[in-house]
């Protein structure tokens, strides 16, 4: 009896060593791509093969009530911002700069991607909430969003008619970050592939790693150095637009492996008391072309990710940031999990929110939620997809993959 005491007890010791089992360290030659879980809306933190580090979004909801969106992740401890912070430093350590993210990307003027104005906290230089309180703790080499330097495009009222107070804050941030504290601060270039370049040793990936940036503004590339066309008709008044459509668009491509970005880009006319076209993926989805891996398009909504950008995206590997109960949709789950299409449509979600208007069966065909971590290995050959716990604070693994050879 003692015997068989014994070993269970060294086996109930190795499962719980194994449940707080941590990602293993970056090391140089990967690509991780992580996707944060905080409750409160986006942030995607990669780090790119050479050790260059690159931030896309940083959303703070709080304010919105609870039944509409997340409880915060892991606790409200700490702001979204401070927790954003937190993970890159905790997942900074041993890079060349553990404390400077080389990049940062806004992909459009939505409080779940910058701030929302409910949760601004005065500053000394510019309000704090999401993006800008990353930034009192992390500084940026490079500021990139699609309205640098005056935003005004369709009009300076249009960019403040969604985010009010927070997109002026936010502003002021750019602009005290780029005079005073050393950041370069640019528009997003439709068409370069040189504007997110590997900072640390370019040479030894310069046949394997480019990031494309393919559309912004409503307009894309057409595919001749930095030039683009509209998406829209002259009939047609951007004034009128939703942000989303203004969303930044890129292709990330490591030796055989691909990652898509396109923030919230719409791809049906939903709405449809919209008095213009919506469908702006079925324009990007014959230059993205196939991918390995993507973040959905607008959280899974209903207006993204339509039958045809799925069909000639493929996706293997589908990212939801969900920080709202309606991340993802119902409909848009199905069309996901098509059996028609093609690619392996593995589905990962950062949080659940949405679980009972998706309902239990759908639900279940989702790995545990939390922080979704894809690891690209040397020269882009192979990947492995982890989930990570966000509800602790400690990153434990709640799910791996097998690793995917390209």
């Amino acid at each position: 009896m003692r015997r068989i005491c014994i070993c269970i007890s060294v086996l109930l010791l190795c499962l719980g060593a194994r449940a707080q089992e941590q990602l293993p360290t970056w090391k140089e030659g990967w690509l991780d791509i992580h996707t944060l879980a905080t409750g409160k809306g986006d942030a995607n933190f990669l780090i790119l093969p050479d050790g260059t580090t690159w931030l896309i979004d940083a959303g703070d909801m709080t304010g919105v009530p609870l039944w509409e969106v997340s409880h915060p992740l892991p606790y409200d401890g700490r702001t979204p911002g401070q927790w954003i912070a937190k993970y890159i430093l905790d997942h900074s350590q041993g890079l060349p700069h553990p404390q400077t993210v080389d990049y940062f990307l806004l992909t459009h003027f939505h409080a779940d991607h910058l701030g929302n104005a409910l949760a601004l906290k005065p500053g000394p230089h510019y309000g704090l909430c999401g993006i800008m309180e990353v930034g009192e703790q992390i500084h940026f080499g490079k500021i990139v969003d699609r309205g640098w330097p005056g935003y005004d495009f369709p009009s300076r009222k249009a960019v403040q008619r969604h985010c009010k107070t927070s997109v002026d804050e936010y502003i002021k941030f750019v602009h005290w970050q780029a005079e005073h504290n050393g950041s370069v601060a640019e528009q997003f270039a439709i068409g370069s592939t040189k504007q997110f370049t590997l900072k640390h040793n370019p040479k030894k990936y310069k046949d394997l790693f480019r990031v494309w940036n393919i559309a912004a503004n409503a307009r894309v590339t057409t595919g001749k150095g930095l030039k683009s066309r509209p998406l829209y008709t002259k009939e047609e008044d951007p004034e009128q637009f939703d942000e989303n459509m203004f969303s930044t668009v890129f292709r990330l491509d490591y030796g055989p492996f691909s990652y898509y970005n396109g923030g919230d880009l719409p791809g049906n006319n939903w709405p449809t008391t919209a008095k213009f076209n919506r469908d702006y993926e079925s324009v990007i989805a014959d230059i993205v072309g196939p991918v390995t891996a993507m973040k959905a398009d607008h959280h899974g909504t209903r207006d993204s990710s339509n039958p045809y950008f799925l069909w000639k995206t493929r996706p293997d590997v589908i990212v939801i940031p969900a920080s709202e109960t309606k991340h993802p949709w119902k409909d848009t789950f199905d069309r996901y999990k098509d059996p028609q299409g093609k690619g392996k449509r593995q589905l990962f979600v950062t949080g659940d929110a949405g679980r009972k208007l998706l309902g239990e069966e759908r639900w279940a065909q989702f790995p545990p939620a939390g922080h979704v971590v894809i690891r690209v290995y040397e020269g882009g050959t192979s990947y492995q997809v982890f989930v990570l716990d966000a509800g602790s604070g400690d990153y434990r693994i709640l799910y791996r993959s097998e690793i995917y050879q390209l």
